[in-house]
């Protein structure tokens, strides 16, 4: 994931057109308008304000776009001017690779929506950082209102679109009630809707399997991005009881 802000996107479309030209077609090309304070304080960019950030993020959108396709491009906006430029190499997958953009509020989720092959439901962190609030953003009746964002920006392409959660907690296995009940305190949250968000998987791996199920009937979400190497034992019965459903 790509925060747009830190190159150019005509350079950085030529290193995705690459990645994907040397995998084999398999990149995903995740971008965003950067949210993250420190991003921007450790980097020595300057953090523009949210609009600013967003409006050169979709021209840049538009670029990636153009520059992908066959033949020249040119574009002309607030934020970045081309002229006349073919962006070579080409990707291997056509018209482009499958483009990522998350979002946690309904400007960013309905650019997404129009513009982006999966859409990341995020929570919404406006300070440009993660604190106590952000426990708020993972419970159901917050995700139904974010997929009905998108839902509604997206129109007649919504059926085409992957919805994708980042998950911020896995806990699976025996044992794993305890955890259960510090999580939802830790959340400010209550168990049960600890238990229905696709955020944190905790308890047995059928379980858990269960409840990516029913996320999938409720909200249409089907892509789950789990971190760190040392859950990874833990979630493959997991894969494996949802493997071809």
């Amino acid at each position: 994931m790509w925060d747009n802000d830190y190159k150019h996107p005509v350079v950085l479309a030529k290193e995705a057109a690459t990645i994907d030209m040397l995998s084999g077609g398999r990149l995903e090309f995740g971008i965003g308008a950067g949210w993250m304070n420190t991003d921007y304080e450790q980097s020595g960019i300057a953090k523009d304000r949210d609009g600013v950030r967003i409006a050169r993020l979709l021209e840049a959108i538009a670029i990636y776009k153009g520059l992908w396709t066959t033949g020249s491009f040119s574009f002309e906006g607030e934020h970045y001017r081309v002229s006349d430029l073919d962006g070579l190499p080409k990707p291997a997958q056509q018209p482009h690779p499958p483009i990522l953009i998350g979002g946690g509020g309904p400007k960013v989720l309905g650019i997404a929506a129009r513009e982006a092959d999966i859409v990341g439901i995020n929570p919404s962190l406006p300070k440009g950082y993660i604190d106590a609030s952000a426990s708020t953003e993972v419970v159901p009746d917050k995700l139904d209102q974010k997929v009905q964002w998108v839902r509604d920006a997206a129109g007649d392409r919504f059926d085409n679109l992957e919805l994708n959660i980042l998950v911020f907690a896995a806990t699976v296995g025996p044992g794993a009630g305890e955890t259960r009940q510090q999580l939802a305190q830790l959340f400010s949250i209550s168990p049960e809707d600890l238990d229905a968000s696709p955020y944190a998987w905790v308890g047995e791996a059928s379980t858990v399997a269960d409840q990516l199920r029913a996320a999938r009937d409720r909200w249409g979400t089907s892509y789950f991005v789990v971190q760190g190497d040392a859950v990874m034992d833990q979630i493959a019965p997991i894969v494996a009881e949802l493997a071809g459903t």
